[in-house]
């Protein structure tokens, strides 16, 4: 190859390197993960799409990824995502200017070098105009994108504003939105709901519909509960965390992991709400679960139930080990507004026949029948155990069992099936407030795991379940492991 051919060629590299930077957007959907592959074809069947994520897994780069290819129109051949059909109204939201700036500005559009855009998800021919945000250098209020277009079809302009949850709700307000971005969850409650209200009317009158990505800082906030526990038809929450991602090395997992304060790490490495302070079990998942397995015939096994309505009702299994001294947290299951036949028909695979604890408010009787909360339960198959969760002195302390508990989670003698999502998340955001008081949200299957454990001197050997046996309770002492 001679000196010219050799020129020539060099050329032809960075020519071809400065459109795949120019254009990168083009092949932006070859590296997506599954669960951002998920995200795009949420936004098509659900109005609200919740990506909550770990740190470091690209949670906002999905997002801006979607929101370019709305602005743009450039939907690619295996796009199965929404689709607008003209040229929308975008609102990307975050914390502050600088916040919008740096995570949701820069990323698509690039940066202002010399009256020029350099560095976007979209291309610099595409961006028609701008407005600037005032009191934030280099941060926009409006930037407009030529959309669509080509051959005999004019283009149309999408409009993309930039709005900080610092300006409050009434900033927000006049508009008919056709999707929005939320990044990083706003801690004034009020910000979300005025978003869904300027959506109502977008999309040329179908309703607009829009992501929100962030790590859960904030704990289990109205938001993070609804989405996770009592979802709207129109709701669907996915979380990823670093097992979700290769681009993560080892060592940087490593690095990164030392960096978190302990209480943080559920969070910042798997995307799962913390409180942190005032966690009430300090351990981490990893500690307390351990992979299913068949339990042996000559184990001890017990239900514990928690009533509920309008907050999840909860059913869970203990399996005892009575030589280790450990119990199993085996099966798990919450749902709010069923009945106590939905609830049997739920768990009866592993429930029928085996004795159940239950809370004092079973004592409750309804008004009408006379009938007590508890009844509807044994009718419907439960197998209720004949007084309500006590100690074997009669009482019914919680903060005994609290203690009792941790104590066994610290010995790993206390181990929960893996994948059990509604104890272990649960167990992860158990905590108390400032004045530490037990906060008494989100904590219905550890109530009913409380119950089980008070009770156990009354579970039943795992081979005896479904035959006709007299049932004594299994232990009399007064120890810590016997109470």
């Amino acid at each position: 190859m001679t000196r010219e051919e050799k020129l020539a060629y060099l050329a032809l590299l960075e020519e071809k390197n400065r459109r795949d930077n120019t254009y990168q957007y083009k092949n932006f959907g070859d590296k997506l993960y599954p669960f951002q592959r998920e995200l795009i074809w949420a936004t098509k069947q659900y109005s609200q799409a919740m990506l909550m994520a770990a740190n470091r897994v690209g949670k906002t780069m999905t997002g801006t990824y979607i929101d370019t290819i709305h602005a743009l129109g450039h939907y690619p051949d295996w796009w199965d995502g929404h689709v607008f059909n003209q040229a929308p109204l975008i609102w990307l939201l975050g914390y502050s200017g600088e916040k919008i700036r740096d995570l949701l500005q820069t990323p698509i559009f690039g940066r202002r070098v010399e009256n020029n855009w350099i560095g976007g998800l979209i291309p610099p021919e595409y961006i028609l105009e701008h407005e600037s945000m005032t009191g934030t250098t280099n941060a926009m209020r409006s930037v407009y994108v030529r959309h669509g277009g080509g051959g005999d079809v004019q283009y149309q302009t999408s409009k993309v504003q930039l709005w900080s949850y610092s300006q409050g709700q009434h900033a927000l307000m006049g508009d008919s939105v056709d999707w929005y971005h939320i990044d990083e969850e706003p801690r004034d409650q009020s910000i979300f709901p005025q978003v869904l209200t300027r959506t109502a009317t977008g999309d040329q009158g179908q309703g607009g519909r829009g992501i929100l990505t962030f790590t859960p800082e904030n704990g289990r906030t109205e938001l993070v509960v609804q989405f996770q526990d009592t979802p709207s038809k129109g709701q669907y929450l996915i979380q990823a965390g670093w097992d979700d991602v290769t681009h993560l090395t080892e060592q940087t997992k490593e690095t990164l992991l030392a960096s978190f304060p302990v209480h943080q790490r559920e969070m910042r490495t798997k995307g799962i709400p913390m409180l942190g302070h005032g966690r009430i079990y300090d351990l981490s998942e990893e500690f307390i679960t351990c992979d299913p397995f068949e339990i042996p015939d000559h184990w001890m096994v017990i239900n514990g139930m928690d009533f509920g309505w309008d907050h999840p009702q909860a059913q869970v299994q203990l399996a005892i080990d009575m030589d280790a001294e450990t119990i199993y947290v085996t099966h798990a299951w919450k749902q709010r507004q069923v009945s106590p036949n939905d609830a049997w028909g739920a768990v009866k695979p592993w429930a029928k026949d085996v004795p159940t604890a239950w809370p004092l408010d079973g004592l409750q009787t309804e008004k009408g029948s006379g009938k007590q909360q508890k009844a509807y339960y044994k009718e419907a198959g439960f197998k209720m155990l004949s007084e309500h969760a006590t100690w074997p002195d009669g009482s019914n302390s919680v903060e005994a069992g609290l203690f009792e508990i941790l104590d066994l989670m610290r010995k790993g003698k206390w181990k929960v099936f893996k994948g059990l999502r509604v104890f272990l998340d649960e167990f992860l955001q158990y905590h108390r407030d400032d004045k530490g008081r037990i906060v008494k949200t989100s904590d219905d299957v550890l109530d009913g795991a409380r119950y089980a454990y008070m009770m156990r001197r009354f579970a039943i050997r795992k081979g005896l379940v479904g035959k006709q046996i007299i049932s004594k309770p299994l232990i009399k002492s007064a120890s810590s492991w016997q109470r």
